[in-house]
């Protein structure tokens, strides 16, 4: 079991020395989507040294959807990574995966799309052509545990994090500015509220579209103690987004104890929710949107 934790800035990795992280998550203007900061092509050769250099493997967030036109970049930018040594691949387009295909680093690709990956017949014909499988963070709980019971391969959990529930590649806020002839900065943070539900949903708009993420910061904590006891060779994605850097930091150290089995603490962090783990998926809209169908 490790940890594999997105790399904020690099004073991340100055700062987790820990043995539980076995990799870090980079990300590059060219291929990374849902993240914060992200770091130059011409960059990466520094950064992959000194990942290296603490023992651990290179992950790259390759999980932007590709269009007709990025596919000179993509090929461009594979073509470099693989001269550079990096260790693995998330990704969720299959843009990604055929020119992967052509530089033979199928063998180094982790297939991570959050509604796609729900039970063991989708997750064991993905692992015939992948190193390994992000589980479902649309689940429940009892699902989770049947599928690290019943997959044999590698399997990779998102612990912590903000995650994607809806992807346009329209500018949705600039489009609603536009409409509202409004001033709106859009290097600030927004939320959008549904009609009939008091939830807020973190969105922004950026240069592949505009994100609408979870109204909680998604977490794991007891559970991974019994999964471990399943299959101690589950990873865990620890991801910053939305999450200061001291927080940050402080998170990297609780999920660090936890794989130690010791007892923690989320107390300090606020807004977690369990998303669909013990509850049920579907709402009833015509009562308020808040109440659970029997």
């Amino acid at each position: 079991m490790q940890l594999i934790v997105e790399l904020k800035n690099l004073d991340i990795l100055n700062n987790t020395d820990v043995d539980e992280i076995g990799g870090y998550i980079v990300n590059i203007s060219e291929l990374s989507a849902y993240n914060d900061e992200e770091y130059n092509l011409d960059e990466l050769p520094n950064i992959i040294s000194l990942i290296h250099q603490k023992g651990k493997k290179v992950y790259i967030n390759a999980r932007k959807i590709f269009h007709e036109d990025d596919l000179i970049t993509l090929d461009n930018t594979i073509k470099k990574l693989v001269e550079y040594g990096v260790d693995y691949y998330l990704y969720g387009d299959v843009a990604f995966y055929e020119v992967s295909r052509k530089y033979g680093i199928c063998d180094k690709l982790i297939y991570q799309v959050n509604t796609y990956m729900t039970n063991k017949y989708d997750i064991d014909i993905m692992l015939k052509d992948n190193n390994g499988v992000v589980i479902s963070t649309e689940i429940s709980y009892q699902e989770i545990e049947e599928i690290v019971k019943n997959v044999n391969g590698n399997l990779y959990l998102t612990a912590f994090g903000y995650y994607p529930i809806f992807h346009s590649r329209r500018k949705l806020i600039t489009n609603y500015k536009l409409y509202r002839n409004e001033e709106l900065d859009l290097n600030k943070q927004f939320d959008v509220v549904e009609e009939l539900r008091e939830s807020h949903y973190p969105i922004e708009e950026n240069k592949n579209g505009t994100v609408i993420y979870t109204d909680g910061l998604y977490y794991l904590s007891n559970e991974i103690y019994t999964l471990n006891n399943i299959n101690p060779n589950i990873k865990y994605l620890v991801y910053s987004k939305f999450v200061d850097n001291d927080k940050y930091l402080k998170l990297i150290a609780v999920y660090s104890d936890l794989l130690k089995n010791k007892e923690v603490s989320f107390n300090e962090f606020d807004n977690l929710t369990k998303g669909l783990l013990y509850e049920r998926s579907k709402l009833l809209k015509e009562e308020g949107g808040n109440k659970w169908e029997k």
